[in-house]
């Protein structure tokens, strides 16, 4: 690799913190407005992208154990962001749903952000916009895997404590 490339692949790396960043940010802002915690928040887009799934599929999604997961789709249910309804193919599961009121919500709270992107993909030639796109899901499976990693060979989401490694709370 050239110097140049160096310089453009070290400047990608710390644009790319910068939005991971800035996109936990935006999160934390949108949940703020819906009144619910970042994670609780998370399941309710995930939701939005699958149309539905089981507890143990959003606790695999989201990194969380089944127990957090059952607590968190409580909390949904109460506060009519979600609904639990029987598998029509295995009485035994139960789906989670998103309700169209929380729909139709959430979606126009994340309405601006998908506008600004609408906007600057549509001066974008057609290979641009699929460099780009297999980039962002490659880097978005990318990060799942890391975040994998990291849980397994870390502290279990449950036990956390505030403060960074070594700090005594």
């Amino acid at each position: 690799m050239t110097d140049s490339q160096d310089q453009l692949l070290a400047e990608l790396v710390q644009g790319v913190r910068r939005l991971l960043r800035q996109s936990v940010r935006y999160y934390d802002a949108v949940a703020d407005q819906l009144g619910l915690t970042l994670t609780d928040l998370t399941c309710v887009d995930t939701l939005r992208e699958r149309r539905r799934a089981t507890a143990s599929e959003l606790a695999a999604e989201l990194g969380l154990t089944t127990g957090a997961v059952t607590r968190m789709i409580d909390r949904l249910v109460q506060a009519g962001f979600v609904a639990r309804r029987p598998d029509p193919a295995d009485r035994r599961r139960v789906i989670v749903t998103l309700e169209p009121t929380a729909e139709a919500s959430v979606a126009g709270l994340f309405a601006g952000q998908a506008a600004h992107l609408t906007e600057a993909g549509s001066t974008l030639t057609a290979g641009q916009l699929q460099l780009l796109r297999d980039f962002v899901r490659e880097r978005a499976e990318a990060t799942q895997r890391e975040a994998d990693r990291l849980r397994q060979q870390g502290r279990p989401h449950a036990v956390r404590r505030g403060g960074p490694p070594g700090h005594r709370s």
